[in-house]
């Protein structure tokens, strides 16, 4: 079918014949993916270094393609649109929250010793007295 084509239906590509291995993703001898777009071999030529392949652009293929990609991509949270709506959600909740940092001084706790002995030892103990930073409110 695609042999009896019109050749003006046709796409004419040209490669080096080491493109044909790193810019080609192969699907089987007569088939190829380029540049994201998929293309079915009609006819081929080798002049030099250089082939010339004549193809048929597979529209409906490549359109199938990106949407299999798409729905990979989304069933494992790859999916570009979708990270950056999440982005954007995150940032505006995150627009709640105080994030500036607060100036905040510790007091120093002063230390006591109490001795407290008995018959055969004596025991210290440390303990930290810590007193609020203004006087409590009085009661009326």
């Amino acid at each position: 079918m695609i042999a009896g084509m019109d050749q003006e239906e046709l796409v004419l590509l040209k490669f080096s014949k080491e493109e044909t291995e790193t810019k080609l993703r192969w699907e089987h001898s007569k088939e190829f993916e380029y540049n994201g777009q998929m293309y079915d071999i009609v006819s081929s030529e080798i002049k030099g270094d250089s082939i010339f392949y004549r193809c048929w652009w597979d529209y409906e293929e490549t359109h199938l393609n990106k949407k299999l990609k798409k729905l990979v991509a989304s069933a494992f949270d790859h999916d570009e649109d979708n990270q950056k709506a999440q982005k954007n959600l995150h940032t505006y909740l995150w627009s709640f929250f105080c994030t500036d940092p607060f100036d905040w001084q510790a007091t120093l706790p002063q230390k006591t010793e109490i001795v407290y002995r008995d018959t055969i030892h004596a025991h210290i103990f440390n303990s930290i007295l810590i007193s609020p930073p203004t006087p409590p409110p009085k009661l009326s």
